[in-house]
């Protein structure tokens, strides 16, 4: 079976405004978690909060990327759904360090921010989740 090329492009790409607007909200997280008044009674926790949402970024940047250089329509599947898996296993990452931050005056406005970020995150990646998954399924059903 081939696939409908404009159900991979749609299932695959991510409207350019919704990637922008993650770029610039995942900058001011970045700024915050670096510049920000966050404290926490373990050591070193600031340092891995950076890293983390430097991670975040670079796997937000992927998930959002264009896909249109592989050739092969299910590998653009594929490629979509495994930075997806990763993309959630980052935005955990984030979560878990954020919650064990405890004091600071810009500690609540992170975490409002994170789970504004994360929350909208989570919805596109679950809805593009499934249509990812209905791609291949219909493949595997027809050649049933």
């Amino acid at each position: 079976m081939d696939f409908d090329p404009a159900a991979v492009k749609a299932a695959v790409s991510v409207d350019a405004g919704l990637r922008d607007r993650w770029r610039r909200e995942w900058g001011l997280l970045m700024d915050l978690a670096v510049w920000g008044d966050l404290r926490s009674s373990q050591i070193g926790l600031s340092g891995k909060l950076h890293k983390r949402v430097l991670e975040f970024g670079e796997r937000l940047r992927s998930y959002g990327s264009d896909r249109s250089w592989i050739p092969h329509p299910r590998e653009q599947i594929k490629n979509a759904l495994s930075t997806s898996l990763q993309t959630r296993e980052s935005l955990e990452k984030v979560s878990e360090i954020a919650d064990q931050l405890s004091d600071g005056a810009d500690l609540a406005s992170l975490r409002a921010m994170w789970e504004a970020i994360s929350a909208a995150l989570m919805a596109d990646i679950v809805m593009r989740e499934e249509r990812l998954v209905q791609l291949l399924n219909q493949q595997y059903q027809e050649e049933v």
